[in-house]
């Protein structure tokens, strides 16, 4: 009698403990479905900083309430209330369904929303934030054409003449172009040429020949690398016949280029002394 009873006992305990289990695997169940409730209602598929992590949010939630439809049976046999669960987990996975279209067009083009925001921090003369935005747009496509002349117009604006140049090697050898895109390029390219050479010039002039060098080496690989009707493989040559002191500023950045150990400079633009001075009817330089 006594073992019967302990043994009903612990029949008794069992079944209590199941329906406890139970009892907690519905109420865990209707709280996710709050969670992801909520969370749908804060995902946000404009902004571009957000897009990406929101997108991995969206496909968690609709892998569990898939489990939930395939599994909804078992997971819920024993909740009272089984039906209302599954037809609430039918509806969130319904808008998960709707999330995805949108979500799915939208990170197709986070570049683009990044483009488009530093374009308004450019505008409003914010060029930090606008590089900020330019780089992640280039984060997510570093074929961004528009996003990459901008950045080059800002670098062009904060004089960093050797990242302009770098750009404009990736614009030229690694995109293509529409017509008002090249137009653009081509126009921002002619003013970085005309604008490293005038300060070149104003430098050897002034008779700072060695701070001119690392422009003219500048200029000399804009010119061999970047496409261009303004200069040839030695523009300055021709350029500076037609300024005064042609000799002098011949010698100046030969100086300098020998202090540099830029040897193949040096030559050059010795050579060009002697031509000059040759074509003027003088002595030749000793080199």
């Amino acid at each position: 009698m006594k073992k019967a009873f302990l043994f009903f006992l612990l029949i008794a305990f069992n079944l209590c403990n199941s329906f406890a289990q139970h009892a907690d695997a519905c109420e865990e169940t209707s709280e996710r479905l709050k969670a992801i409730e909520q969370r749908f209602a804060h995902l946000d598929s404009q902004d571009p900083e957000v897009i990406t992590l929101h997108y991995y949010f969206l496909q968690d939630c609709t892998n569990e309430l898939q489990n939930l439809k395939d599994n909804g049976d078992d997971i819920l046999f024993y909740c009272q209330n089984k039906n209302t669960l599954k037809n609430k987990g039918m509806q969130l996975l319904s808008k998960a369904d709707s999330l995805q279209s949108v979500f799915t067009e939208q990170i197709k083009i986070v570049d683009e929303l990044f483009y488009q925001k530093a374009k308004i921090e450019y505008i409003f003369a914010d060029n930090d934030r606008a590089e900020y935005y330019l780089n992640r747009a280039l984060q997510f496509n570093r074929h961004n054409v528009d996003a990459l002349i901008l950045k080059t117009k800002l670098k062009f604006e904060e004089k960093d003449y050797g990242e302009c140049l770098n750009l404009f090697k990736e614009l030229f050898n690694q995109n293509t172009l529409s017509e008002m895109q090249e137009n653009e390029v081509y126009s921002l390219s002619s003013a970085y040429y005309y604008e490293i050479y005038n300060l070149g010039d104003s430098l050897v002039k002034a008779d700072k020949g060695a701070y001119a060098i690392d422009l003219f080496q500048l200029l000399e690989t804009f010119c061999h690398e970047i496409p261009s009707t303004y200069c040839n493989d030695d523009y300055y040559h021709g350029i500076m016949r037609s300024k005064q002191g042609v000799y002098e500023s011949y010698i100046a950045i030969a100086r300098a280029a020998r202090e540099r150990k830029n040897y193949e400079l040096e030559r050059k633009f010795l050579r060009y002394a002697e031509e000059y001075l040759k074509e003027n009817g003088m002595e030749t330089i000793d080199n």
